[in-house]
């Protein structure tokens, strides 16, 4: 897509370059220098706490605390993901080699950083384990002097104690590692989702698994299951797309990018919330988009490049329900495409104050043979005076066709 490699931005690579995902999704440092601290001592013995003070010490502290760049601790990410960030680096932090850190090594640092996540709770099981043979004597006892009633006392005695370990355990990791939102919420009750947030993968070059070519990173894939059921004629469709790509593709002639697209291109977009709509604004092209959550149902059969979205509150999921296309988008830059039949369902889960666990599924059949989803986190951006930028891609185009040489494009 004609891509330039952007300029590292004045950042010097120290010798323990960072595992830097934490410049859009650390929880405040503060918080996770208290977990990080109450865990080193257990972590000390881990596979991965060697890799982790060798590379990615130096820049984000002592057991994840944070330092010159922010903590990692609470982790609430996979290995695989982990490993693609750590590849393709992002923002000030360069990619990392496997000559510094191989993917053995990167998985044993993610298991590491997960082992401090949550110390209290794994402490927690390994006292109960340590302690349930006294209670089993206890209730024998107890069953022996009075059958019945001290041993139903005991019993709850003992739930209690359960209960009040797993409180212990703390629900900042519980909800990280159950995905049950204790975050702020607006004065409705839903989880508040304003603010300005990003993706960090490469599905916008292509939703699939793919291999780095010039001007594209290589990307994981965020499609479950790794391919689109595409009916035949339609992936012959999706080849003859890919091999005119850099002609084709109506994201490069300035038309919207649709629904999902514009969600996880490279660009941040701003969610603002009202108790009857959700309204994104995104850097892209200045696309705005109105989810009505106010109960109304789409509108008479109209098409549109966005569509026409409608959502609901399913417990502390906002579930996105888009139709009305006009079936002229990709879904990526490598021509996956589909028809003016599409329906698009968005399931926006908040897990961490900083991360929301994106889902979107993905119907149309005169083009799939059956429904498809594709999955992904969206981080919440955190830097000082954060604001949404300009890309206006007409200007690009009306510059391109002025400009003697051509332009960039």
């Amino acid at each position: 897509m004609g891509f330039q490699r952007a300029p590292a931005m004045g950042f010097q690579r120290a010798p323990a370059a960072a595992l830097s995902l934490a410049l859009l999704a650390a929880a405040p440092v503060s918080a996770a220098a208290s977990t990080a601290a109450a865990a080193s001592a257990a972590g000390q013995d881990h596979p991965g706490a060697q890799p982790y003070r060798q590379v990615c010490g130096f820049c984000h502290g002592t057991a994840g605390g944070g330092d010159v760049a922010p903590a990692l601790v609470p982790f609430g990410f996979d290995a695989d993901y982990l490993l693609a960030v750590v590849r393709e680096g992002y923002g000030q932090m360069p990619p990392i080699s496997r000559r510094e850190l191989d993917d053995d090594a990167v998985r044993q640092v993610a298991g590491y950083l997960e082992l401090l996540t949550s110390p209290p709770a794994a402490a927690g099981t390994a006292a109960e384990a340590e302690e349930a043979p006294e209670a089993e004597e206890a209730a024998a006892e107890a069953e022996e002097a009075a059958p019945g009633a001290e041993a139903t006392e005991t019993g709850n005695a003992a739930a209690a104690g359960s209960a009040a370990a797993a409180v212990g355990a703390g629900q900042e990791g519980a909800a990280v590692g159950t995905g049950r939102y204790d975050g702020p919420r607006t004065p409705e009750g839903r989880p508040d989702l304003n603010g300005i947030w990003q993706t960090l993968n490469a599905a916008s070059w292509d939703v699939r698994p793919h291999n780095a070519q010039d001007g594209v990173p290589a990307g994981l894939g965020v499609v479950e299951g790794g391919e689109i059921p595409y009916r035949p004629w339609a992936a012959a469709q999706q080849e003859r797309n890919y091999a005119n790509r850099l002609s084709d593709d109506p994201v490069r002639k300035c038309y919207l990018p649709g629904v999902p697209r514009i969600t996880y291109m490279p660009f941040p977009f701003r969610i603002l919330q009202t108790p009857d709509h959700v309204v994104v604004t995104y850097e892209f092209a200045h696309a705005v988009r109105i989810i009505y959550t106010d109960g109304s149902g789409h509108p008479l059969p109209n098409d549109f490049w966005m569509g026409d979205s409608r959502g609901h509150w399913d417990g502390d999921t906002l579930v996105v329900d888009t139709t009305h296309f006009n079936g002229l988008t990709w879904f990526d830059a490598a021509g996956n495409f589909h028809g003016d039949q599409l329906r698009v369902v968005e399931r926006y889960t908040p897990i961490t104050p900083y991360h929301v666990d994106y889902e979107a599924t993905i119907e149309d059949p005169e083009v799939f043979t059956r429904p498809w989803t594709m999955r992904m986190p969206l981080y919440r951006r955190m830097e000082d005076r954060l604001q949404l930028l300009d890309y206006d891609c007409v200007d690009f185009i009306l510059q391109a066709l002025t400009a003697p040489e051509g332009g960039a494009r």
